[in-house]
C-alpha cells in the first residue's frame, strides 16, 4: 500500500521533510508518526493511516513534498486489517475454562 502525503488543512499543499522517523524494514502501527513536514506555519507529524512493515521511502529529509505525493509504500500486516494484531491472542485466556473441576467438594 502506498502512504501518500494527506490533506493539511488550512490551504497548506506541500511542505519541507525535516525528519523521518522509520526505516525500511521498520514495523509502524496505526497513527504512528512516520515523519515531520515543516510548512509555512509549523512542523506537523505525518501518522501512518495502517500498521504494517515499511517495505520502501520515496522521500528524503530535506525534500519538499506536495499532498497527495508517495511518502513510502507499507506492507500491510497479514488479516487485511492491517491494525488489528491483537485479535488473534484473544482466544488464549479462554482456554483455561477446564480448571472449575478443583473446585468440586
Amino acid at each position: 500500500m502506498d502512504v501518500k502525503l494527506p490533506n493539511l488543512g488550512e490551504g497548506a499543499d506541500s511542505g519541507v521533510v525535516v525528519n523521518i522517523l522509520v526505516n525500511e524494514g521498520d514495523q509502524v502501527d496505526k497513527d504512528q508518526t512516520i515523519l515531520e513536514l515543516e510548512n509555512e506555519k509549523a512542523v506537523a507529524p505525518i501518522p501512518a493511516p495502517k500498521g504494517g512493515k515499511v517495505e520502501r521511502l520515496h522521500v528524503n529529509v530535506g525534500d519538499r513534498i506536495a499532498v497527495g505525493q508517495k511518502i513510502l509504500t507499507l506492507e500491510e500486516a497479514e488479516g487485511k486489517g492491517g491494525d488489528r494484531g491483537a485479535a488473534p491472542t484473544a482466544e488464549a485466556p479462554a482456554q483455561k475454562s477446564e480448571t472449575p473441576q478443583a473446585s468440586q467438594q
